[in-house]
């Protein structure tokens, strides 16, 4: 029986996470594997990694005592490195014989996980962007030296650790995603829909453009304003974006711009924990990403029959999206996204046969079975 520790850089609601905790669950009727989970920062769906099997963390909380700041801040590093050593005694004596970090921000505790003597896989999610971004040069050539291959999330992950990284196209290999459980099994509400339009004074006739996600730069929110303020006059068109956090600065710098724009066919919902409700009600789902590797939305998007209109060179969507559920339009071309937008609203049968497209393709290119036995294979590779 073959012993894993799963790595993941935090619990939050988001598609790493969600993808990991999937596959997890799959692994558990597995007899062939046992696993540990380790959790470098907690997050709103920790529990559900408590629930699969043993669950470490490698941050401990409230460490902060009443005294003086210097003693405070002393008593936070001394705490925390007792903490992160015992954590490590606990984890050598499982005699894992195999690491999984389940995304390249976890540069900064791999020296200290490789002393668990045994080989390092790196679950890469992130493109170059990202990369730069959400790391530290330092910490991503940790990953490069520690990791003895890599999962690749979508093809056009792959390519660029070839290309950027040069690494071996050999130790790279790539594993579908799992359809979005929750999607599969989910049935639209027409009670539910109306309450959610109401809740946001959108016309029940009105046509919806739908965004997710974290509310950044990188997922094209300023775009998505862009494309938003030149259909402004168009009263019949909303749209609705769902996620991030309303007390994060990106959050709050996007609402004033929405304000400045005077974007009243604009609404802002934050990370919530039925987004498939909302995704519902969208007639058009949005992926304004400048990039954004191979976004589980867009499968969820697709299982709901929804058409998908996104970015070229940002990412794995185009592979999924092509020409026949929806539109790849050229990188950041607010116009032809504006103009692709009216087609379909005015053209109910090619939203509808776009739809119909999407969840035919996603349910033939995501079965479970095989991405789960290339997983698998992976593991026992």
């Amino acid at each position: 029986m073959k012993n894993i520790l799963f790595v993941s850089h935090d619990a939050n609601r988001a598609g790493s996470q969600i993808l990991l905790l999937r596959f997890l669950r799959l692994l558990k009727e597995n007899q062939n594997f046992k696993f540990s989970i380790l959790l470098k920062d907690g997050g709103i769906i920790e529990n559900e990694f408590n629930e699969i099997t043993q669950t470490y963390y490698w941050k401990k909380q409230n460490l902060v005592g009443k005294k003086s700041i210097l003693s405070k801040l002393y008593k936070k590093i001394i705490n925390k490195d007792i903490f992160i050593n015992e954590v490590l005694d606990t984890l050598k004596n499982q005699n894992f014989d195999l690491v999984v970090s389940n995304t390249i921000t976890n540069g900064d505790i791999l020296p200290m996980l490789n002393q668990l003597n045994c080989p390092i896989i790196t679950y890469v999610h992130e493109l170059e962007m990202g990369i730069q971004q959400y790391t530290k040069p330092e910490f991503f050539q940790n990953v490069l030296a520690l990791s003895s291959s890599y999962i690749a999330c979508a093809e056009s992950v792959k390519q660029n650790l070839i290309q950027n990284h040069h690494i071996n196209s050999t130790q790279i290999k790539v594993l579908p995603s799992l359809l979005p459980e929750l999607a599969l099994n989910y049935n639209s509400n027409k009670l539910l829909n109306e309450k959610l339009r109401n809740k946001y004074d959108i016309p029940l006739d009105a046509f919806l453009i739908g965004g997710m996600g974290t509310v950044d730069l990188r997922k094209g929110v300023d775009v998505f304003l862009q494309v938003a303020s030149k259909l402004k006059h168009n009263q019949s068109i909303f749209f609705l974006w769902v996620g991030g956090q309303d007390t994060e600065t990106d959050y709050k710098n996007f609402q004033i711009d929405k304000s400045r724009l005077e974007l009243k066919n604009v609404i802002f919902q934050k990370s919530v924990e039925n987004p498939l409700d909302f995704m519902s009600i969208f007639d058009v789902f949005f992926v304004s990403s400048r990039e954004d590797p191979y976004p589980l939305v867009v499968l969820e998007a697709a299982i709901l029959s929804k058409p998908i209109i996104c970015f070229d060179k940002a990412g794995g969507a185009k592979d999924f999206v092509e020409n026949d559920c929806g539109a790849v339009i050229e990188y950041l071309n607010v116009d032809k996204v504006v103009k692709k937008i009216v087609e379909l609203k005015e053209n109910l049968s090619l939203r509808k046969q776009m739809g119909v497209t999407a969840r035919k393709k996603v349910l033939e290119r995501h079965n479970q079975e095989k991405a789960f036995q290339t997983f698998i294979e992976i593991l026992n590779k």
